[in-house]
């Protein structure tokens, strides 16, 4: 008797208990579509008053920088385009677009803090994010 149909059975099955990968791959129409909708939200921030020219606090970096905490800084994004009635609801609507694409969080740490009302604490830190969600996206899409 052969074992050949069990080995196909099993790897089969074994399959099945892989993790799978967090968010979707994304078709090339779906990359220009997240890649339009980033493009939007940094014209409505350049739109806006300038954010100040100085660096980001290198905590405040390291803490957008981290692939484990994209979902809650995208979350304190969210919450803090709430803020801002004159543009915060358009980017919030594209903000959330993103929620589905991101891992679910695995650290603990801390999200990005936005003093609540600072439009430039707000365009800065969001600009920044904007940007290292794209390599990441972008990153993702070809891995």
């Amino acid at each position: 008797m052969s074992n050949c149909p069990i080995m196909y059975l099993l790897l089969l099955l074994l399959g099945f208990q892989a993790p799978q990968a967090q968010g979707r791959p994304f078709t090339t129409h779906q990359q220009e579509k997240y890649s339009a909708m980033i493009n939007e939200i940094m014209e409505i921030l350049d739109k806006s008053p300038l954010p100040s020219q100085d660096p980001l606090d290198p905590n405040d970096t390291e803490t957008l920088r981290k692939n484990t905490l994209l979902r809650p800084n995208l979350n304190a994004f969210l919450k803090a385009a709430g803020n801002f009635a004159e543009y915060g609801l358009k980017i919030q609507d594209n903000l959330k677009e993103f929620l589905p694409l991101l891992p679910i969080p695995t650290s603990t740490g801390n999200p990005i803090h936005i003093k609540k009302g600072n439009r430039v604490d707000f365009q800065r830190k969001l600009t920044k994010y904007l940007e290292i969600l794209d390599n990441f996206l972008n990153f993702k899409d070809k891995h």
